[in-house]
């Protein structure tokens, strides 16, 4: 009975949105495109359909707390988490593009970091084109100190993503990062990229630090230059 009657003010154009979050709430419940108009309708209350979502279908409420973008983040992350929608929710941070979330997700207290992590790193950002989600979740990864992981990813967006493969500064930040956390990796990267600061990079692979000599050497001789290359011969 009421449908149509809430139908018929939708179509009078009336932007009430507790007129909307009932027309949403009935589409779910009959399974009436619920999805569609989710997506495209402006004038239903996020937080109000997307609770009334999380027990009855979690895709549907992670797509009205998605519609919000930034109002309701706290409420998707907990829908995702409890729901173990990792992909869904690492798809969304990239997207998001937001410091403060990516904080959050990435503190160590979070329980569900580590799934979250996997999916971002296998699925969430490989499939982006968008080099600002790539600048961003690179930083995020770089504050939270997670270098491993980072390396992890900068190998499947470097390698084995055509869009960034050429990309001088994940380049350099592949390398620098194995250099500190994965040095058994330092010498393949050397030989397998070209875009990197050759220079500069030898000079931390020869840094006392670090002892990469043979690295150090591979790059000299790799941008020739056969004066350094010499030095790391004689003095190293």
């Amino acid at each position: 009975m009421l449908q149509p009657w809430l139908e018929a003010r939708s179509d009078e154009r009336i932007q009430d949105p507790a007129l909307h979050n009932a027309l949403a709430k009935i589409y779910i419940d009959i399974d009436q495109d619920p999805q569609d108009f989710l997506i495209n309708n402006k004038f239903y209350d996020s937080k109000d359909v997307g609770k009334y979502c999380e027990e009855r279908n979690p895709d549907l409420a992670f797509i009205a707390y998605k519609r919000a973008w930034g109002e309701c983040d706290d409420e998707l992350i907990e829908v995702t988490n409890k729901n173990y929608l990792y992909r869904m929710q690492a798809k969304y941070l990239v997207e998001r593009q937001n410091e403060e979330l990516w904080g959050k997700v990435l503190d160590p207290a979070n329980t569900h970091r580590a799934q979250v992590i996997d999916q971002i790193v296998a699925y969430a950002l490989p499939a982006t084109q968008n080099a600002d989600e790539v600048s961003c979740s690179v930083k995020a990864f770089m504050t939270a100190d997670l270098l491993a992981e980072l390396i992890d990813l900068l190998e499947r967006i470097v390698l084995h993503n055509s869009q960034f493969a050429n990309n001088k500064n994940l380049q350099n930040l592949m390398i620098l990062t194995a250099v500190k956390v994965k040095q058994e990796s330092v010498m393949d990267y050397i030989n397998r990229l070209d875009h990197y600061e050759g220079e500069e990079v030898a000079k931390i692979c020869a840094d006392d630090e670090y002892q990469l000599y043979e690295e150090a050497l591979a790059i000299y001789k790799k941008f020739e230059k056969h004066v350094e290359a010499i030095k790391i011969l004689l003095h190293k």
